[in-house]
């Protein structure tokens, strides 16, 4: 063997043979990792025929991705016309191996590593690619305890030739399925077939059908007798004895019905529960003839027979033995002639099998519809989808072409269309634009409008799906149409406290600005009077209101009143004014003899008095001197009496009179004349005349 391949892969050292390919460890120099090469005999590297199913079955192959399946990195063919699959390298050695060096596995574990099996079978299954050749030597088990299924595909592409080359049956002969054994198509079921032989071997570490040759083998596989495995070990619990033999009904309809159904099951038994009840009823129907026929076989003879009998009984055995020998010959000859002609029908079936059938065209038809109609002479697997305005899963292209001629059973690769085309991209453009773009591809619109400050208002901004991603021909696109900077109505604040105000502000979108105060007579103290903006202004998001709060109704400044006795009444007026008084339009007229007319004699309120600003002051303005009477002679007195009281003074009481004359107060705020003697108190404030009793100081008589 050389010992580089296709001048990238450097052989290291042989891993193993078999029918059909020699498999190598070598390094890929190019990715600088192991990987395990499987190069094709040069026996069938002649064959044109068997080539084009080898790779195309690699090819299949090479599409199934899952952590129980060996991963195929590369297929190629070199210049010297070699043929090889680079796979992934796994070291732990096969489940073969394993059986053979430490004997039945556990039932936990056995049952583990079956329904990771199943796992990759069901993935194999939904993309229509059937294994045909599940068997330990094909899975593998890594070293840190994972399963992994090898060979996917590869037994359909040998399976003709292996059956005249080798005298095998599609494969190991152990591990086939009745009806592969009678020459039919293999299916999934097949495929669980085979698992069950996997698992029968994994439990009691014996298969369950051997023979001398490979075709007896394969008839016991039809008419043999199954022993189930827990009558070989004990230990093997009765749900899982179930499940195997289930597994390997002969008729394919008691068998699972998908992988994914065995999965459910093996995981009820491997939790302490019973398997389905369809796994029980199957067990009993399967089983039933062969506990009929055990029964008929070990059928005791009763033990009350008459002694005197028994002589008569010897003579009619020897009597009858020639007939029944007879009989044994004839039903001999007949089920030899049954198992004959089951085996011919059966190479007469595998025979019309390989003869080659013309290619149907597939393109138009959807994936469904091919295989409905062409699944049972062919495997028709997804090589590839793409992009197209088709329905989902219609078929665009297939290889071989319509016309060339396979094998029945053979692959056809399909490529299908997703259903889906690119979206285009119609962010940034007018809405009316970007409606036409998208229905001229075949898509329906649906417009939303939102605020924004990111794009023109009326212009696309957003867009589901996206520009650029597939979505089915026919599908909505929807648009997001700008509607202009997002805006908040600003909400009526007045009457609320400040920390009321910052709680609506935020449930709006905004913040609370500045905080003022102002005086209110009808806003009460602490509640918002006014806001800037005022309420139901349409703001920017996250915009600050200022507010003005109420400090209460106010309290008026007071101010002295000046003293302006004195004074004109002009200068009166202006002193009052500045002061921030106001002056009362009409002013008191009074007689004052001491203050000339026209100037003021006081105050109401009076001066040095705290008042209100803006409180009205009435001036007391001076009338001049009042007029004078002549006093009448007084006999009684002399000369050296007092003065002659005049009309209106009272001798008999100390009052007020209005004449400005000692001994009376009067308004005028002005001291009181009487000849020069002092006067009593007036509401001028300043001092008055005293006076008597009468009126003034006089003297004795």
């Amino acid at each position: 063997m050389q010992q580089v391949i296709d001048n990238r892969y450097n052989i290291i050292r042989p891993l193993g043979s078999g029918g059909m390919a020699d498999v190598y460890l070598a390094h890929d120099e190019v990715l600088d990792r192991n990987v395990a090469l499987k190069v094709l005999s040069r026996r069938y590297a002649d064959d044109e025929e068997f080539v084009e199913r080898f790779k195309r079955e690699a090819q299949s192959a090479a599409a199934l991705s899952h952590p129980n399946i060996v991963s195929i990195y590369d297929r190629r063919e070199t210049e010297d016309d070699t043929y090889y699959i680079a796979m992934e390298y796994l070291p732990g050695g096969t489940l073969k191996e394993r059986i053979l060096k430490k004997g039945p596995l556990p039932p936990d574990v056995a049952t583990e590593v079956t329904i990771q099996i199943a796992e990759a079978l069901q993935v194999a299954h939904r993309r229509g690619l059937v294994h045909r050749d599940v068997k330990p030597h094909n899975i593998l088990i890594t070293e840190s305890g994972d399963v992994k299924v090898a060979d996917f595909g590869i037994a359909r592409a040998a399976s003709s030739s292996t059956m005249t080359r080798t005298g095998s049956i599609l494969g190991t002969a152990h591990y086939i399925s009745p009806e592969q054994a009678m020459g039919e198509g293999a299916t999934p079921r097949s495929d669980l077939y085979s698992l069950g032989v996997v698992l029968y071997e994994m439990l009691t570490g014996e298969l369950p059908f051997d023979a001398e040759t490979p075709i007896g083998i394969a008839l016991k596989h039809v008419n043999g007798h199954l022993r189930p495995p827990k009558e070989i070990n004990p230990e093997i619990p009765d749900g899982l004895n179930a499940i195997c033999v289930r597994l390997m009904a002969k008729d394919p309809a008691e068998r699972y019905g998908s992988a994914g159904e065995l999965i459910e099951d093996l995981r009820r038994v491997k939790s302490g529960l019973e398997p389905s009840g369809e796994t029980t009823q199957a067990m009993t129907r399967i089983m039933a003839p062969a506990a009929a026929q055990r029964t008929a076989r070990t059928r005791p003879v009763g033990v009350g027979a008459q002694q005197t009998g028994r002589i008569e009984e010897g003579r009619r055995r020897r009597g009858l033995f020639p007939f029944v020998m007879g009989l044994v010959a004839i039903a001999a000859l007949v089920l030899l002639g049954i198992i004959g002609w089951s085996l011919w029908q059966g190479i007469q079936s595998l025979q019309e099998q390989q003869a080659p059938v013309e290619v149907p065209d597939l393109r138009g038809m959807t994936l469904d519809e091919a295989r409905a109609e062409y699944g049972e002479d062919f495997t028709i697997t997804v090589d590839d989808r793409q992009s197209g305005r088709e329905p989902e899963d219609t078929i665009l292209d297939q290889d071989p072409a319509p016309g060339e001629m396979l094998q029945r059973g053979e692959t056809i690769l399909v490529t299908v269309s997703t259903g889906r085309i690119p979206v285009p991209d119609v962010t940034g453009i007018p809405e009316d634009e970007a409606r036409q773009t998208l229905e001229d591809e075949g898509f329906r619109v649906r417009v939303q409008s939102e605020e924004t400050d990111e794009a023109t208002e009326g212009t696309v901004f957003r867009q589901s799906p996206r520009g650029g991603e597939e979505a089915l021909f026919g599908s909505t696109v929807t648009i997001v149409v700008s509607a202009g900077p997002e805006t908040t109505t600003v909400p009526d604040l007045s009457g609320s406290t400040v920390s009321q105000a910052s709680s609506t502000l935020s449930g709006a979108g905004l913040t609370l600005g500045s905080t003022s105060e102002q005086p209110s007579d009808s806003v009460p103290e602490g509640l918002i009077m006014s806001q800037s903006p005022g309420p139901g202004s349409e703001v920017p998001p996250g915009s600050s209101v200022d507010v003005v709060v109420s400090s209460g109704p106010e309290e008026p400044e007071t101010v002295t009143v000046p003293d302006v006795s004195g004074q004109s009444t002009s200068a009166a007026v202006s002193n009052l004014e500045a002061a921030g008084l106001e002056v009362a339009s009409q002013g008191i007229q009074r007689p004052d003899p001491s203050v000339p007319e026209g100037f003021v004699i006081g105050t109401n309120p009076s001066a040095g008095s705290e008042v209100p600003e803006g409180t009205v002051v009435t001036l007391i303005v001076s009338s001049g001197a009042p007029a004078q009477s002549p006093a009448p002679p007084d006999d009684d007195d002399d000369d050296s009496a007092g003065p002659t009281p005049r009309p209106g003074d009272d001798d008999d009481d100390d009052d007020n009179d209005n004449a400005g004359q000692p001994g009376g107060n009067d308004n005028t705020g002005q001291p009181g004349r009487g000849g020069g003697q002092p006067g009593g108190n007036d509401n001028t404030g300043r001092p008055g005349g005293n006076r008597t009793a009468e009126g003034g100081t006089r003297s004795p008589r």
